[in-house]
């Protein structure tokens, strides 16, 4: 009886450890599952990462593009359509940056005009600009997509100011000339650096806020040349060309008047051998009649 109540507790004592150590393993395998799968959705989300980092940028940063566009134009009225284009660009917060006009060879007015538009009003302008030509005869638009510099940019201004953060602090710490000046010119090479990304920054900054649109234009007009007073003047004409005759009578006579005098001399030898020829013949012939 003794020996039977032994061996049932010993049973149970056994069955016990059994059930604690498989729970303990059920335990442990769950947590290693847990475990496996937390890491492996952390690679997958790398991995995803890796693979999509424009999305990144796209969901932290908005696009920086610089537009340009370049449209040429035929127009009725030059003069008319350069003065809607300037009160355009006024209109929509932009500004001109130059604006050329000039005559071409057959008397028609020909001129580029280049403007800057804010962003946003970009297409509606190009729209209104169509709008004033009687024919586009061409329209060119570009855009340059600097998102991922920008992000750099920034990136590289952060850590440029960083190290600026610490080399001040080391400037207040350091005590021998020696490292003083070495941390001053440190300083001043990554200052430098900053003061260029943030040039470069504004730069690009400013390209995206304002696209750059350059019109040329040229007339199309049959230009009539207009009659001038002077060709109507019937008397001016008149005595310009009496005087012309005068002038040119005056010419002839003179040199007809330089050739005799200029050639006197000959005249007279020419007279005189003429005269004795003369003299000559009527002696023979007098002779022969008597």
């Amino acid at each position: 009886m003794k020996w039977a109540k032994i061996l049932l507790v010993g049973l149970i004592v056994v069955m016990s450890i059994a059930g604690c150590s498989s729970s303990k393993r059920e335990e442990g395998s769950k947590e290693s599952k847990s475990d496996i799968a937390v890491t492996e959705q952390q690679e997958m989300e790398t991995e995803t990462d890796e693979q999509n980092p424009e999305q990144k940028v796209s969901k932290s940063e908005h696009r920086v593009v610089i537009y340009h566009a370049e449209i040429r134009m035929e127009v009725k009225e030059f003069q008319k359509v350069q003065q809607t284009i300037e009160q355009l660009v006024q209109n929509q917060g932009g500004y001109i940056v130059q604006a050329n006009v000039y005559e071409s060879e057959d008397h028609r007015l020909e001129g580029t005009v280049m403007t800057r538009i804010p962003q946003a009003k970009f297409p509606m302008f190009l729209g209104q600009l169509e709008k004033l030509a009687m024919k586009v005869h061409s329209r060119h638009v570009t855009g340059q997509d600097v998102t991922e510099e920008f992000v750099d940019l920034e990136s590289r201004l952060k850590s440029k100011q960083a190290v600026e953060e610490r080399l001040y602090q080391f400037l207040k710490e350091a005590k021998d000339t020696k490292d003083l000046l070495a941390i001053s010119n440190d300083l001043a090479r990554v200052q430098e650096e900053i003061e260029q990304i943030k040039g470069r920054m504004k730069y690009l900054q400013n390209q995206s806020a304002l696209s750059t649109v350059t019109i040329h234009l040229f007339e199309n007009k049959v230009v009539v040349p207009d009659l001038e007073n002077k060709e109507l003047n019937t008397w001016e004409k008149t005595k310009k060309q009496f005087m012309s005759s005068i002038n040119l009578l005056l010419s002839l006579f003179s040199g007809l008047v330089v050739f005799i005098i200029g050639n006197l001399p000959v005249f007279v030898v020419f007279i005189i051998f003429i005269g004795l020829l003369i003299f000559l013949g009527k002696r023979i012939v007098k002779k022969k009649t008597e």
